[in-house]
């Protein structure tokens, strides 16, 4: 191991991938994790070809195939017809193709992979409090009494992180006047038909919904989102649960395979979608920031987990082969490399919300002419093209 010691505070999809990048590359990681218990929530993840990249080169290809259930076809559907559209096929080869997996088992296979190299490097049950830090180390205070001192401390702690709080000051959430709902369906619970390989997008006036299938194990589902505009505040958390009599509210007179899935969900979740000022410098001094702590983003182009993801790579590189006398500047030069792609990938998605929702999906006869313009090869290309070909692996910092 190198002299360099980083705490990684967070332990979701980001700060165990970072954790995993930076221990392959021979520097030591500590993990903090605020839950008492490491998982995740049941509901589906894209993980689109930047971010495969990254996971692929970390060594993970064989536990990523074994959980991912691809879909053969990419459609988008009217909301009340069902009429599709094919976006891209499998067997096309498409670079837009997409692995479909269960959040909770790419974050099992996360820590099982931070775990081989270092046992002991996640701890549980570690709030963070705040930091100290001078020329030569960072200081991190649990609200326990703990304190763990490091060479770098990276806040992957999430939309409310601390980190960033204490690094940068308060940063208050703008509601965007739309809510998202979130849940996961038993396959023996639906018709047959929605069974198939198919990841859907079911376009709307004022809401939309994703759906695809998903594993776990040999049990399968049918992972949906639905994001449906609304005036009313709604609390900013992933695990706030809501009723199928209030999802179904949101999306009355949809198609009834909508109503199939809200109906036989597992458990629903719904959450205010926010937005905040984006950071010009994710660094300061050995503290820097990673994933939704420094660019959360709404889900409309499917990048929150993705961005996280190239966020780790880079800043394992930028980190790797230096020294720890070395590390301001090479958390800022992290910064310098990701600062603008992760403002312009948060502008882009919550610039797509009223692509996915606009009136003339309502009206039969504007519909159809309404997707096939926005929809067509050539704006799949320009609306995903600079955001799949980016290779975090090897791009300059």
């Amino acid at each position: 191991m190198s002299e360099q010691h980083v705490i990684i505070a967070g332990g979701g999809m980001g700060g165990l991938t970072a954790a995993l990048a930076l221990l392959r590359r021979g520097i030591d990681v500590d993990v903090y994790e605020q839950a008492p218990q490491l998982r995740e929530l049941g509901a589906g993840l894209w993980i689109s070809p930047n971010g495969t990249r990254v996971l692929r080169e970390l060594g993970l290809t064989e536990a990523i195939d074994a959980i991912n259930l691809g879909a053969r076809d990419r459609v988008v559907r009217l909301w009340d017809s069902g009429e599709q559209w094919s976006v891209y096929t499998r067997q096309t080869g498409s670079d837009h193709n997409l692995l479909m997996v269960m959040r909770s088992e790419l974050h099992r296979v996360l820590v099982e992979a931070v775990q081989a190299i270092k046992p002991g490097a996640i701890h549980l049950d570690a709030r963070v409090a705040g930091f100290t830090q001078d020329e030569q180390s960072v200081q991190v205070q649990f609200e326990d009494g703990r304190v763990a001192s490091g060479t770098a401390l990276v806040g992957a702690d999430g939309l409310h992180s601390k980190v960033r709080a204490a690094a940068f000051g308060p940063s208050p959430g703008r509601f965007t006047n739309a809510i998202a709902w979130r849940g996961l369906v038993p396959v023996q619970r639906l018709a047959p038909h929605h069974r198939e390989p198919v990841a859907s997008t079911w376009l709307g006036s004022t809401a939309h919904v994703t759906s695809y299938p998903v594993r776990r194990g040999e049990q399968e589902y049918v992972s949906f989102s639905g994001q449906a505009e609304s005036s009313k505040w709604t609390v900013e958390s992933w695990s706030e649960q809501g009723s199928i009599a209030e999802c179904l509210q949101d999306f009355q007179g949809w198609h009834q395979d909508i109503i199939d899935l809200v109906e036989n969900a597992e458990t629903l979740y719904k959450w205010g979608l926010f937005v905040r000022d984006t950071l010009p410098n994710w660094s300061n001094g050995r503290v820097t920031l990673m994933g939704d702590a420094c660019h959360p983003m709404v889900p409309y182009l499917g990048q929150g987990v993705n961005m996280a993801i190239e966020d780790a790579c880079v800043l394992a590189r930028a980190l790797a082969g230096g020294s720890a006398q070395d590390t301001q500047a090479a958390l800022q030069r992290y910064s310098g490399a990701r600062a603008e792609r992760g403002a312009l990938t948060v502008q882009r998605s919550l610039g797509m919300q009223y692509v996915f929702h606009n009136p003339k999906l309502g009206n039969p006869e504007t519909a159809i002419g309404y997707v096939n313009e926005n929809w067509s090869p050539a704006k799949m290309k320009e609306r995903y093209d600079w955001l799949f070909s980016y290779d975090a692996n090897t791009v300059a910092i």
